[in-house]
């Protein structure tokens, strides 16, 4: 049974979608709806319901999520980060979208519904879909984040590829919801001392409880004559100690990786002691790790060697690495 044309262009001009409100409102019975739900349309979402049987892309489970929440609302957290171009997060999450406080709260299939007292004023609008701000979709994000590490990838990657700003994120996290905020606040800390990766900020914080270490510097400059040399993503300044996390899945371009692990030989041919380690051996065997750095600080004390002539500059917007 071929469509009325009013009814076909509702389905073309929403990805296949469309509520049982607006098909009523262009004619279509609720007899006729539940007898096609029966044959040739699927329940998709909610009061949203597919016209095909194909099962839903991912962008149609976030434009039912859009429709089911109405016009008002906003795609926030993760998969608002993973629209707006951030890559670690996980996209099997539910989706959640903010709502006015005239709407209700709700949990809809793979959707919650949150109201929200502040209106986005910036929101990204993309055809049919409408998502909240970067900083804000990070923070919600973070805040939703089942482990540390997860939030800690969403915020470190927003602020190392320059997407937001840490003073965006502090605004967003003292803007929003206290509850449920204690993983994003760790990781908004973790971004500020320095780290640029997960397996960073994990060494760091382990480096920064030692009773043997001295705070650690998180991405300094370090120059020669004048002269930029690869910047390590820890550094023990009274002995000249670099520590490096290699891996090529935190850093944006392949070429960029390889560069690095070449650059090592910079330090080194400068006098400079470089510890290498792995994200895996980060996350298997952390005390392995900081007790081989911390060996071969206290032999680099021992040695009584003169500091080489190297200047370090903190990042700008680094601080000393605490526990």
């Amino acid at each position: 049974m071929e469509l009325d044309p009013a009814v076909q262009r509702l389905f073309d001009e929403q990805c296949g979608l469309a509520t049982r409100t607006q098909l009523y409102r262009v004619g279509v019975t609720e007899d006729a709806v539940r007898w096609r739900l029966g044959r040739c349309w699927t329940p998709a979402l909610g009061m949203v319901v597919s016209g095909s049987r194909e099962r839903l892309t991912a962008r149609q489970r976030l434009v039912a999520a859009q429709l089911e929440a109405g016009p008002a609302a906003v795609i926030t957290g993760a998969h608002a980060c993973l629209a707006l171009g951030l890559t670690c997060v996980p996209g099997n999450r539910r989706v959640h979208v903010l709502v006015p406080m005239n709407q209700g709260a709700r949990r809809v299939g793979w959707v919650d519904i949150r109201r929200t007292r502040r209106p986005e004023p910036a929101p990204h609008v993309d055809g049919l879909l409408t998502f909240a701000s970067l900083p804000r979709a990070v923070l919600d994000a973070a805040r939703a984040a089942v482990t540390l590490d997860e939030a800690r990838a969403v915020v470190i990657e927003a602020v190392q590829r320059r997407r937001c700003s840490l003073d965006e994120l502090e605004h967003e996290l003292a803007a929003g919801p206290r509850k449920g905020s204690a993983f994003a606040r760790r990781a908004l800390a973790d971004a500020a001392d320095g780290a640029w990766s997960v397996p960073e900020a994990t060494l760091l914080r382990a480096c920064g409880r030692s009773r043997v270490l001295p705070p650690a510097l998180a991405n300094p400059t370090i120059l020669v004559h004048g002269v930029r040399l690869v910047s390590p993503d820890g550094w023990f300044d009274d002995v000249a100690l670099a520590v490096m996390v290699h891996s090529r899945q935190h850093h944006e371009r392949g070429d960029d990786w390889e560069r690095t692990v070449e650059q090592d030989g910079q330090l080194t041919e400068h006098g400079v002691t470089v510890l290498a380690f792995t994200p895996r051996s980060i996350a298997t065997d952390l005390d392995r790790v900081v007790a081989s750095i911390e060996r071969t600080y206290l032999a680099l004390r021992a040695s009584g060697r003169r500091r080489p002539d190297v200047e370090v500059l903190p990042r700008s917007e680094a601080t000393l690495v605490r526990p």
